[in-house]
């Protein structure tokens, strides 16, 4: 009955993960604003909301498994930026985080510490984490920025820069869709791979598509940033 209920899941778990990769794909390259654009990311965050859920219920069945309880911590950090990137559309006027918005952030925040613990447990004893400590200190640390980035401006110790709602939600939701295409690879790409592949490489999989997304989104940012910017410098009236 556990296989059952697993296998069940399973399912509807590759199902929102496929629904993530092509609703995010499109939601990036319509145009901002319009209806395809709005549509495209309304099933990208419901399908990565999926894949949230369907995480939590494989912990639930297998909470003593190491495999688990890492991608529980996994599916925090990909499904945060999501939901964050989401309420940056509710706060356009001003950052005014709510209830849910705290909880969220430190959540994120004491993910990241949990993660840099088994990190640190599992430098000291390595049988059985097979290069996971690795990948719990990476992560630990992106789970941390993230919160930090957030916290601080809930906190009020930075103001949110110019056109922060739009600048903001693309950030993250291009961090998210980092998420699913790392999740797409690490499932895919190591079924390819020799059998003595050496360990980094496998670690290169979780790590590579959340860096090349990072790059290019920070280039697209750049671009939306120096546009808004000339937009503000008003013209000079020469005498």
């Amino acid at each position: 009955m556990e296989k059952l209920i697993f296998n069940f899941f399973l399912v509807i778990h590759v199902i929102c993960g496929f629904l993530s990769l092509s609703s995010g794909l499109v939601a990036m390259i319509a145009q901002k604003g319009k209806r395809v654009h709005s549509i495209s990311g309304s099933i990208f965050y419901w399908a990565m909301l999926g894949v949230f859920a369907t995480t939590i219920i494989f912990f639930a069945i297998y909470p003593s498994q190491l495999k688990y309880q890492f991608f529980l911590t996994i599916g925090i950090i990909s499904f945060y930026p999501n939901f964050s990137g989401k309420r940056l559309l509710r706060m356009k006027k001003a950052i005014v985080p709510t209830m849910v918005d705290w909880i969220a952030a430190w959540g994120v925040g004491i993910c990241g510490i949990v993660m840099i613990g088994y990190s640190v447990y599992g430098f000291m004893n390595p049988s059985g984490f097979n290069g996971m400590a690795i990948l719990f200190a990476i992560f630990g640390v992106v789970c941390l920025v993230n919160a930090y980035g957030d916290l601080k401006i809930y906190l009020g110790y930075q103001k949110p820069e110019k056109m922060h709602w739009f600048l903001g939600h693309g950030g993250k939701m291009m961090g998210a869709y980092s998420a699913a295409l790392t999740a797409f690879f690490v499932n895919v790409v190591p079924r390819y791979m020799p059998i003595n592949t050496p360990t980094f490489v496998f670690i290169l999989t979780w790590v590579l598509p959340g860096v090349v997304v990072g790059v290019i989104a920070s280039r697209i940012l750049k671009k939306y940033k120096a546009k808004f910017a000339a937009k503000s410098v008003k013209p000079v009236l020469q005498v």
